[in-house]
């Protein structure tokens, strides 16, 4: 499945010898590692061993994590899609994986995405809850994921995303938003999959916007922030908006603020501000 993804996404790998090292570490403790995953970096190695990886990088960089008889090579707790860049957290042992992973499947992390998007989303708040399942279509078939909207929707599981509006501005002269997102759930593909439902694909996200949005040099879907209350340790970490006007590459120009990010967190968790439903 990760080769097919990537090769979906027009194999824009990362030299390997060029990107080993260059692995940015957010916080390193004695249970866990996190990192900021950098775009269009597949997560390991087991498909495509001649691709550099997020866990070659990490095994670099700390080759007491490194152990040959995981999966992965190392105590990967969660995953980011390969264009995806942003946070991934890492379990130092057994132990501390086990517990951190607990957490992901009893739904008690919050997780924080920013994603430039095309055109200006209207509501300021929204609450998408459409289930997601595998898109059937042969052409489509282990590539895509879709809402059950849709007859060609596979044995599709309930999903739920909050999005509020930070900006609203130009991606190289065109309508443009960027968003926070807070999945609920975590279904393959999910905050890209409900921002297509909703008309507003992510910029530079070639597999949902049906192979057209070739031109930017990445997708834009960033993991920025990551609460996970382990017995251990709580995590809470950050990375700083990767998607601002002071990079060129960017294209994205603010013509409209109505929140910075402080305001988002405290909007997405709050129950009784007017929520605009999408939903079956």
């Amino acid at each position: 499945m990760i080769a097919m993804a990537a090769l979906e996404k027009g194999m824009r790998f990362k030299g390997r010898e060029e990107y080993l090292d260059k692995l940015e570490v957010l916080h390193k403790s004695e249970h866990y590692l996190a990192v900021n995953k950098d775009f269009d970096v597949i997560m390991n190695t087991n498909d495509q061993p001649d691709r550099l990886s997020l866990c070659d990088q990490v095994a670099h960089r700390f080759p007491e994590m490194s152990n040959p008889n995981l999966g992965h090579g190392c105590y990967v707790i969660h995953r980011l899609d390969f264009a995806t860049s942003g946070i991934v957290l890492f379990g130092v042992n057994k132990k501390a994986a086990a517990k951190a992973m607990k957490m992901f499947q009893a739904r008690r992390t919050r997780k924080y995405y920013l994603a430039l998007v095309h055109g200006h989303v209207a509501d300021q708040l929204t609450d998408i809850n459409l289930p997601i399942g595998d898109d059937s279509r042969p052409e489509w078939l282990t590539i895509k994921t879709c809402t059950s909207r849709h007859s060609y929707c596979h044995k599709p599981r309930e999903a739920r995303t909050r999005c509020v509006v930070l900006e609203r501005g130009t991606y190289k002269d065109k309508a443009a938003t960027k968003l926070m997102l807070a999945p609920q759930s975590g279904r393959r593909h999910q905050l890209r999959v409900h921002l297509q439902e909703i008309g507003h694909t992510i910029i530079g996200d070639y597999t949902y916007s049906d192979r057209q949005d070739s031109e930017p040099y990445r997708m834009f879907l960033h993991a920025l922030r990551l609460q996970v209350p382990t017995t251990l340790e709580a995590i809470d970490i950050q990375t700083k908006d990767p998607f601002t006007e002071d990079n060129p590459d960017n294209h994205w120009t603010v013509s409209e603020k109505l929140r910075d990010l402080s305001s988002a967190f405290l909007d997405l968790d709050n129950d009784e501000l007017p929520w605009t439903i999408t939903q079956l």
